[in-house]
């Protein structure tokens, strides 16, 4: 069995916040990333999102360690009218690549970035939390993307810590604050084809938890 843990990396604060922890504990890291173009609405970002993610990965490795790579594409042609009937969701396709390979690079330890922090966060904005990720609801994309022969720990900072080591962040701010300038100015957390939109569900969390100001700057 391998000793490396697979991360699912998407160029946004939390994943970028994660990959720096597991770098600076010297863990044996495997990032996959995904362009998600799972339906058409969700393809304007991939440009700008695929620029963020060569920029960062290639500051992580210049400054905290070195680490394996792989990536994987969805782009599909379905419009959003029947979206929730379908196979979809970022979370959903993380869960089924992130099997995949995991199976396939003999990885027992997926992570995803999700922190308490984040948790307050999606309370705020939209009213419910993150459950999907523990409830058993993410099992059916886990067991198809690992062939119902293996199985992998799925871990959030939250599952893993709950409050303490990387989970210690009391706000999605002092998170935020955890990554220096450069990497702030590279990471891309926007559903539009802009680096900052303002106006959609990601960038108002960055503008109500003082992560950006009104023209898209890092406090």
């Amino acid at each position: 069995m391998s000793d490396t843990e697979l991360l699912l990396f998407s160029g946004g604060p939390d994943s970028t916040i994660l990959l720096k922890d597991l770098l600076q504990k010297k863990k044996k890291v495997r990032v996959l990333y995904i362009e998600m173009g799972w339906a058409m609405r969700t393809q304007y970002r991939i440009v700008l999102q695929n620029n963020a993610v060569e920029n960062i990965l290639t500051y992580m490795k210049d400054n905290y360690g070195d680490f394996e790579y792989s990536q994987a594409r969805i782009l599909t042609t379905m419009d959003e009218e029947n979206e929730e009937n379908y196979f979809g969701t970022d979370d959903q396709w993380c869960a089924f690549f992130g099997a995949m390979f995991c199976r396939t690079y003999n990885i027992k330890k997926m992570w995803t970035g999700n922190f308490t922090c984040t948790e307050e966060v999606v309370k705020a904005r939209d009213n419910k939390t993150q459950e999907w990720l523990y409830d058993g609801s993410l099992k059916p994309y886990l067991d198809a993307g690992a062939s119902f022969c293996t199985s992998h720990e799925y871990c959030t900072p939250k599952s893993v810590y709950n409050g303490t080591d990387i989970d210690r962040f009391k706000t999605k701010k002092e998170a935020w604050d955890s990554l220096e300038i450069e990497l702030k100015n590279m990471v891309r957390s926007c559903t539009s084809d802009k680096m900052f939109c303002g106006k959609c569900s990601k960038c108002w969390t960055a503008l109500n938890y003082k992560l950006r100001d009104e023209s898209g700057s890092p406090l």
